[in-house]
């Protein structure tokens, strides 16, 4: 009960942020790229690696910005005793808030927290299957990098908290911007 009002209060806290940050949301770059993470696994469920994953940056100012992505990883395999091969489907979505801690020339240094859904899907030999959706949170850190005229690279780890699964991501890709880049750096 107390995680799950946890969970409730950072999205109440994300959504308020978002509308009363006394700029309006820009959405200035999209991009995706891999995604690699460190499993669920139990006696239903193996997922698989890697994954790929899109996102879109929204900016709320000059150092916080929305980070929406969706994330579907290659299915996973295991022999189950009693089913037969299990084939496990897994995907997240993500709404995490990033602040700009630090930056040098071309690179940004960012954390970040927000809310996660994960969904697992198990289909077995046998006909059956069974699916999980599960919320949790994410904290975690990335770095953005200016490589080119309007493309920036990007790598970040968090960590997924909840009360179903806890695992670690890690994303690599790059980002495109809508309109150019406003400055040549950060």
């Amino acid at each position: 009960m107390t995680r799950k009002i946890t969970q409730t209060t950072l999205i109440a806290f994300l959504l308020f942020f978002a509308m009363n940050s006394g700029t309006s949301a820009q959405f200035s770059r999209f991009g995706g790229g891999l995604s690699f993470n460190s499993g669920i696994e139990n006696a239903d469920h193996k997922t698989g690696n890697p994954g790929l994953t899109a996102r879109g940056v929204f900016e709320l100012g000059d150092k916080f910005w929305l980070l929406p992505e969706l994330s579907f990883y290659m299915p996973g395999k295991r022999q189950h005793n009693t089913y037969g091969m299990a084939t496990t489907l897994f995907g997240t979505i993500d709404l995490n808030a990033t602040y700009k801690l630090a930056t040098e020339k071309t690179i940004l240094f960012y954390a970040l927290a927000g809310a996660n859904l994960s969904w697992l899907s198990s289909s077995f030999e046998s006909g059956t299957s069974s699916s999980d959706i599960m919320p949790a949170l994410n904290v975690g850190t990335g770095i953005e990098m200016i490589v080119e005229k309007d493309v920036n690279a990007f790598a970040q780890i968090k960590g997924v908290i909840g009360t179903s699964s806890q695992y670690v991501a890690i994303s690599i890709g790059a980002h495109f911007y809508i309109r150019g880049r406003r400055y040549k750096s950060w």
